[in-house]
């Protein structure tokens, strides 16, 4: 294997074991039934949130920039970066994630995005709710796709 392959999967590993110590935060704080303060609940999801998407985010940046040798860099960048994933580029590498997860993804995206430019007091939590909801099972299956694509890289190199 390469040394940027074994690299890659080093960082690749890593952020998916960042992703697993985010949502044991997040089914942490779904349990502490003695913080009355819904804005601090409030605010504590949403960072989250936020970290979850960031961590996907680096994994797809570590990808583009060592196999895909192409970081998107223009305005609007985290959606192609997104859309980049779900190439395939021959010679190169399959799909990362499918269109399905990809719209999962795009959801979080789009809620990091808001997170980032407003007020933690203008939070709402039926905008959250979902999205804190469905994060286990979207982390299973953004694991799932990284394996993926780590046996494939393992076999071709």
């Amino acid at each position: 294997m390469s040394p940027n392959i074994i690299l890659l999967e080093a960082r690749l590993r890593k952020e998916l074991f960042q992703l697993d110590n985010l949502e044991n935060e997040l089914k942490a704080l779904a349990k502490i039934k003695e913080l009355k303060v819904e804005s601090v609940r409030l605010r504590a999801y949403a960072s989250i949130l936020h970290d979850f998407y960031s961590g996907i985010e680096k994994m797809f940046i570590n990808i583009a920039r060592e196999i895909d040798e192409a970081v998107p860099k223009a305005e609007g960048w985290h959606r192609q970066l997104l859309e980049q994933m779900t190439l395939d580029i021959p010679s190169k590498r399959p799909a990362v994630v499918d269109v399905n997860l990809a719209a999962q993804l795009q959801q979080y995206l789009s809620f990091r995005h808001r997170f980032r430019n407003l007020y933690g007091f203008e939070l709402d939590w039926a905008r959250m709710e979902g999205l804190v909801k469905n994060m286990g099972a979207t982390l299973k299956n953004v694991k799932n796709s990284i394996e993926d694509l780590l046996v494939i890289l393992q076999s071709v190199i």
